[in-house]
Parts: structure tokens; sequence; C-alpha cells
């Protein structure tokens, strides 16, 4: 088979001939900056061509040669919603080279870092965010008094993006199609329509919206949702026939559970996304991507009736999100996309040896029957060490093949 066959054959829910690869497949499936150079390295590919930044989680953009060293299926087309800059092709244009954490990489060329004497790096052009000495990823601003007053929001006087740039549209077309006539990869489009995670009020503020006027918050999802259903039709008019995944995100979980409850999810958001699934469908057949971190045990009995097709990054490390009870409870019904190598379980000092045993396992669990694309749980990080970096790629390629 081929990496587009590969992948379509495991999006349609047959058994392909290996797993699927879909390590930086999109935004949400990679590797830090510092940790994509290890990737480099350990495929011999080339260390002198500097990095891409794709988004506020300082993670790399995959190269071609890369996806192919690494036995790669998924190349991630743009991400609209977070890159300013365009990935492939000749856009050389958009891109100038940056010092970061002593290394150079490739950022928009409309982004502005300040690089302080303390050894801490300002983001200037995301609102000052803030890298603090021997870290690896921004703060960024935003009000954590728990005793602010709200007051009610007005979905009245909300007005979300409902369109996409005509330029953009014909950007994403002309590269959707150079990728998909020069290459056999499946192509992803990244998170790039008005998603439900609409917060009026901040995320404290919306909660308590949640709870005592619900309503008024539906309302505000009412419009986010007639908002991406406008925004598929003019992605699928310019970019259906070559792309096969789009994405979309919402982060319900932590490491404990559903954040706002199992039953509260349903009475807010499940008739939203069964909406917004249903019409997506009925309008395109890129498949649903939806990343939603931490512990989702709860409700994707949920989001399976809602009719997603795929979710990442399966956090293992959650609460009961370990990769045999959700190979055997859901496995059958939805595409896992995730889970490979998590950052929070295999400890940073485990050798070769053990992360290789890790992976191999996982590959086991989660790849049985099909249903799954394997990458690490969500952007790994930057302090990955370079022999885990090996051992993740070469127990995949040892045991893809079923």
């Amino acid at each position: 088979m081929t990496s587009r066959e590969r992948v379509r054959a495991v999006l349609d829910h047959r058994v392909p001939d290996k797993i699927p690869n879909g390590l930086g497949g999109c935004e949400t499936t990679g590797l830090h900056l510092l940790t994509y150079d290890k990737l480099k390295k350990v495929l011999a590919c080339d260390e002198n061509n500097p990095t891409k930044l794709d988004t506020f989680m300082t993670n790399a953009v995959f190269e071609e040669p890369v996806i192919k060293a690494m036995g790669g299926d998924i190349i991630l087309l743009a991400s609209p919603n977070m890159c300013p800059s365009e990935f492939r092709g000749n856009v050389a244009d958009q891109w100038k080279e940056q010092r970061l954490w002593g290394k150079t990489f490739a950022v928009p060329v409309n982004e502005k870092f300040t690089e302080n004497e303390d050894g801490s790096i300002v983001w200037d052009s995301r609102g000052g965010a803030y890298c603090p000495k021997g870290c690896y990823y921004f703060d960024y601003k935003g009000s954590t008094d728990m005793h602010q007053d709200f007051g009610t929001p007005d979905p009245d006087k909300f007005n979300p993006r409902d369109t996409i740039n005509e330029n953009t549209l014909r950007s994403l077309e002309e590269q959707a199609k150079r990728i998909y006539e020069e290459t056999d990869l499946c192509i992803c489009l990244g998170e790039s329509i008005t998603d439900l995670q609409v917060a009026p009020g901040g995320m404290i503020g919306h909660m308590i919206l949640m709870m005592e006027e619900p309503e008024i918050m539906k309302a505000f999802l009412e419009k986010c949702l007639n908002a991406a259903l406008k925004q598929i039709k003019l992605l699928e008019q310019a970019v259906g026939k070559y792309v096969d995944i789009l994405s979309i995100a919402h982060d319900f979980g932590d490491n404990r559970g559903v954040t706002i409850g199992d039953a509260l999810w349903r009475e807010i958001y499940k008739e939203h996304y069964t909406r917004l699934f249903t019409g997506w469908k009925s309008i395109t057949n890129m498949k649903i991507n939806l990343h939603s971190c931490g512990s989702i045990y709860g409700i994707m009995n949920d989001l399976i009736d809602c009719g997603v097709d795929i979710i990442n990054p399966i956090q293992t490390s959650a609460a009961n999100m370990s990769a045999e009870k959700l190979k055997e409870e859901f496995g059958d019904r939805v595409i896992l996309w995730g889970g490979g190598y998590d950052g929070q379980l295999i400890d940073k000092a485990a050798t070769y040896e053990q992360v290789y045993s890790a992976v191999t396992e996982n590959l086991k669990v989660f790849g049985k029957g099909g249903n799954y694309i394997f990458s690490g749980v969500h952007n790994l990080p930057a302090d990955m060490p370079e022999h885990h970096v090996k051992a993740m790629i070469d127990a995949f390629k040892d045991n893809r093949a079923y």
C-alpha cells in the first residue's frame, strides 16, 4: 500500500498492511523544535536546513524528507489558525532565521522575539508571551483573578469569523494539489475553522456561565457552529478533493477527568457537536480529527455518538486512558491517533531498551484490529532525550507490520 492508501484504509475502518505513522501529521502530534532537530539527527536528514516553527506550542513543521525517512504517512498541509506563513513550496520569503535556545530556527517573517540578557525570551508579537531562562515554552498573559466580576456576556454582540480569506483558500488549493500529485502522502489540514472553544468571560467566566446561564452559553456555541459550517463549505470547494483529514480542537479533560464533569458536558456541548459533525459530514468527506487533551474517557461514547472519526492525542497517562482500556472499549468504533510515547509515563532516565519496549507494547495494543494511527502523546517535549527519539522510531519501524 502507498501511504495514502494505508491511511485511507484506516479511515474506512479497514485493516491496512501496516500501522500508519502520523507523527507530525497535525499540530498536536508533533515534536518541540529542539526535539525535531534530534529526530533529524537520528534520521541523518539535513540538519543545516533551519526547522520551521509552527504554533504557539513551539512545535516544528515536519518536512517531506523527514516524513519519508521516518516512515511517515501523513503530511500537515497548513495551520491557518496558528501559523501566518505557508509551509510548502516556494515560500522562503515568508520565513526568517531566529535564534532561540541557542539554535537557529525559521519563524514567520511577522513574528518578533526579544532575547533578554538573563537568557529569557519574550515573544513580542504574541502579546509579550514569556519564556524564562532554562525553560522551553511560553507563558501567555491572562487573568488569574478567581474573584473577578465577569458580568453577563451578550451573545448578540458576538460575531465569530465565518469566512476564510480568498487568498488563503487559493494558496491551500495550490499546495494541496502539488502534494497530492507529487507524493503519495495522506494530507491533513490543520485547525482552520471556528471551533466551539468559545469562552465568554474567560476560562473561569465561561464555566460560571455554563452553570448559571446555560442558554447564554449555548447561544455563543450556536454562532460558532454556524460559522464553522460555512467555513467547511469553503474548504471543501478549495481542497476537498485532495485532503483526507480536517482538524479541530477542544480540550475537555485534565489528568483526572472531564474538567466540567461528564453530565454538564452533555448538557452544554453534546447537541452542538452532534449538529456540527452531522453538518460536516453532509458537506465533505474530509474526516473529523478532534484533538482533546487529558482524560476524556467519560465522554468517549458521547463523542462517538456525535459522529467524531478520529480522536487524539490519546493521553495514556491520564485517568482511565490506558491503551488497553481505550482499545477494548472504543477501538472498533473510533480511530485513535497518538498514545505511542507518553512523556508523562516514560521517565527521562529510561534506557533505549526500556523506551523501545514501551512503544512496542503500545503498538501491539493500539494496532490490534486496525483503527489506529501512530504518534506520541501530543507534541513531545524539548527535553526528550535523543536516544528516546531513536528508540521510538526504531520500535515503530520494527513493529508496524500487521
